[in-house]
């Protein structure tokens, strides 16, 4: 032994020595090194123009980025690195070994000449041939977005003379990795995992005209491409779910709590896997033979958790039914899906009554709990407790799941017209899944209450598949709007994660105590606008803010959301920007396009939101050409108007549906009542803005009101013009009807199609027949 460490220590001085005097040896070394320690794989390197000057543009993840893309590039690259680099004296001393091929900015330096003087050098490399790796981000990322471009690569292209080409390329897998900033400093703690994949990505070159702000468009969208490419090789949610329920530090510590039913239940994270797979394999039998989806008729709950997990490891698609919805909603859904198998609970089925056809067969998870033997628990949890991983997955079944492999049918809430089912994959809610955790930092330790009914697919995704699939706590309980119990459960259990909508926060606001959210750690809301008063009174009341977030149905539905601003290593990275919906996760694309031409859009200029990413559906269920009016090259247009800021914030602008065409100009709806709420001091919806048919100028707005408002209605109309509002957006005190309450949908988002009916029913002459919304 001694001698062998002796000879590898001479083997290693040597090696070293050369290369020091023969610099082109150390790639070889660098590439032993990435290659023993990840999975390496580069994409598309015949981007990168074989002669001429190109600038790689890349995302900056860990402090090796510049080594990854020196082994992925096909041509020799030099390095613009910051002078943070040289301060790790690990660090110093490789890159001692490449000192000629770097060009080193001192980005704390009072002298302007000196970054100025550093920059040139670039242009004039550049100008000379050479392949030019940058950074523009000048700093690692503290919470794995992407930062602001600086204006470096402005003035290196602005001093070029030659016609360089830009290749816009990004890295993935180096966030988490002991050269990043997650989880603590630099080199200074135990790895999460060995041999992690890593990738390299080439996009397509760019002219070097193009803007700072479109170049970091197509280094995001290279994240986007990067994502699906690599889609495939993701752990898909019930192998996720396997993996972590059956290692030892994880199975026996309590994983899901349950009160649905009035009374505590304790669940471990390994008896849950067991208790999943003894439900699986009662199901088998039970079902029918064909691979038609399988209907839940179950609130929020351990009971739903288990069933939802254990159809998935039957390889078999679940509908989870709406129980908000209406008899006839419900029953198109059965028949859509075609379901022949609804599974619901009898102590649930006293309280919501189930209407469906008689050709379904119903199956009581009361009768599976007597159907269980002890010995098929036994035998399940000795299997969980000492089999790898790899042989239980073979074991349970999930070993054979493919990835575009149909996981489940949401039925869309119908706020805009007719519900449709939207199929998601396995791949759409693993990817969403992983980049959701990964995004807003997801941790064992958490403790979610998850209160999102799983017919939507927020509750879907992040309240069933995301807590199991990480190992943290569930909470479950099944009514986001009992406010006072949601406050005591957060209270009780220390909660650090809660989701939910603007309506819900509301709720709480008023019904809960100020101690009752002293755990929460992330409170993100989606589904509709978060006005920013409601988020300073929440913060003031509760010391915790409110974030939100964007995504729909059709995207698994996350696509961005607004973090925490952090403070790593004494660098602050601004991650929550007010009146934004937030930046996308990892993996997703947002990009406006044109309402009428569908061009893309320019970086802060507002379009039709799309977004690209491995989390876009499969499509509607039977309705091909109504996917393909929402597919465009791989981007799903959300319907949403809004714009992508230069730095990545998305605005939303308002839903294309919630725009009045009045006199040829475009009139946002939803800005109006936004303004009128202001003005008035309300957070609770008792204003609603809609729009009817006008002969003379194509549509006209409308205002409906709760009677609480009218004495405040005049003067708030005479103050929108004093906003900045132009006149034709206002309308006029005739245009204002009184209403007993306004259409909503089981989550209490606002019901925009029954908003629209409720509009022409108020404005219809007497005599009319203008039927009323439901």
């Amino acid at each position: 032994m001694t001698y062998a460490l002796a000879a590898f220590a001479i083997y290693l001085a040597l090696f070293l020595a050369l290369a020091w005097f023969v610099p082109g040896v150390i790639r070889f070394g660098w590439w032993q090194l990435i290659h023993a320690a990840y999975s390496f794989k580069a994409w598309h390197r015949q981007r990168v123009p074989a002669t001429g000057g190109v600038l790689l543009v890349c995302n900056h993840a860990s402090y090796i980025d510049w080594m990854l893309v020196w082994l992925a590039c096909p041509r020799a690259v030099r390095f613009v690195l910051w002078s943070g680099y040289y301060r790790n004296p690990l660090l110093r001393f490789f890159l001692g070994f490449v000192r000629h091929r770097t060009v080193r900015i001192d980005n704390r330096t009072s002298s302007p000449h000196a970054m100025s003087d550093a920059l040139d050098a670039v242009s004039r490399a550049l100008d000379a041939g050479e392949v030019v790796l940058i950074f523009p981000e000048g700093r690692l990322t503290r919470n794995g977005q992407m930062r602001p471009f600086g204006r470096g690569l402005e003035h290196i292209l602005k001093h070029t003379t030659t016609d360089v080409s830009i290749v816009p390329m990004c890295t993935s897998g180096m966030w988490g990795s002991i050269f990043s900033h997650k989880g603590g400093r630099i080199l200074l703690r135990w790895p999460e995992n060995f041999r992690r994949r890593i990738c390299v990505w080439f996009g397509e070159p760019l002219a070097k005209t193009t803007s700072v702000a479109a170049v970091r468009a197509a280094v995001a969208e290279g994240m986007a491409d990067l994502a699906i490419a690599e889609s495939g090789r993701a752990l898909l949610t019930p192998q996720w779910y396997v993996k972590t329920s059956s290692r030892w530090r994880n199975m026996f510590r309590i994983g899901m709590i349950d009160v649905s039913t009035g009374s505590e239940r304790k669940v471990k994270i390994g008896a849950g896997l067991v208790g999943a797979w003894c439900l699986s394999s009662w199901l088998r039998p039970r079902l029918t033979q064909s691979s038609c989806p399988v209907g839940l008729w179950l609130p929020t709950g351990l009971g739903s958790t288990l069933a939802n997990i254990a159809i998935a490891f039957l390889r078999r698609p679940t509908v989870n039914l709406n129980y908000t919805a209406s008899r006839d909603a419900i029953r198109s859904a059965c028949d859509q899906a075609g379901l022949e198998t609804i599974i619901t609970a009898k102590r649930f089925l006293a309280k919501m009554p189930l209407d469906v056809p008689e050709r379904i067969q119903i199956i009581h998870l009361e009768d599976a709990l007597g159907g269980i033997t002890r010995g098929m628990k036994l035998w399940r949890f000795l299997a969980v407790v000492l089999l790898p991983n790899w042989l239980l997955q073979r074991l349970i079944g999930t070993h054979a799941l493919q990835p575009d492999d149909l996981l489940t049918i949401v039925f869309s809430s119908g706020s805009t017209g007719e519900p449709k089912g939207v199929m998601l994959s396995q791949r759409n809610i693993a990817a969403n899944g992983h980049a959701f955790d990964v995004g807003v930092d997801l941790r064992r330790s958490d403790r979610m209450l998850a209160a999102l009914p799983f017919f939507h697919s927020f509750g879907y995704t992040v309240c069933l598949w995301a807590p199991v699939g990480v190992g943290m706590m569930a909470v479950y309980y099944p009514d986001p709007r009992a406010a006072k119990e949601i406050g005591e459960l957060c209270s009780k259990h220390g909660c650090t994660i809660l989701l939910g909508t603007a309506t819900f926060m509301r709720f709480y606001l008023r019904k809960c105590e100020p101690t009752d959210f002293q755990s929460m750690r992330l409170l993100i809301c989606g589904a509709e606008k978060l006005p920013v008063k409601l988020q300073d009174e929440f913060f003031e009341k509760f010391k915790v803010r409110p974030l939100e977030g964007y995504g729909c149905t059709e995207l698994s539905p996350v696509a961005s959301t607004n973090l925490h601003d952090v403070d790593v290593s004494k660098v602050r990275q601004i991650a929550n920007r007010l009146g934004t919906v937030g930046q996308p996760i990892p993996g997703v694309a947002v990009k406006a396009f044109h309402p009428d031409t569908l061009a893309p859009m320019p970086p802060g200029e507002a379009g039709i939101l799309g977004v690209k990413g491995p989390n876009v559906m499969l499509g509607y269920l039977n309705q091909p050409e109504k996917t393909r009016e929402v597919m465009r090259d791989g981007w799903y247009l959300t319907g949403d108007c809004g714009l992508v800021e230069p730095d990545g914030f998305i605005r939303i602008t308002g839903r294309i549906t919630r725009f009045a065409k009045i006199a040829g100009e475009m009139v946002p709806l939803e800005k109006i009542e936004e303004e009128l709420l202001d003005v008035m001091g309300l957070q609770d919806r008792m204003i609603a803005v809609s729009a009817v048919p006008d002969e003379k100028r194509g549509e006209r707005v409308i205002i409906m009101y709760m009677p609480e408002v009218e004495p405040k209605l005049n003067d708030a109309l005479k103050a929108l013009s004093s906003r900045g509002l132009p006149n034709l957006w206002i309308p006029g005190r005739r245009d204002c009807y009184g209403v007993e309450s306004f259409p909503t949908l089981g989550t209490g988002k606002l019901d925009l199609k029954g908003l629209s009916e409720l509009a022409r029913t108020v404005t219809a002459p007497a005599g009319s027949c203008a039927v009323a919304a439901d």
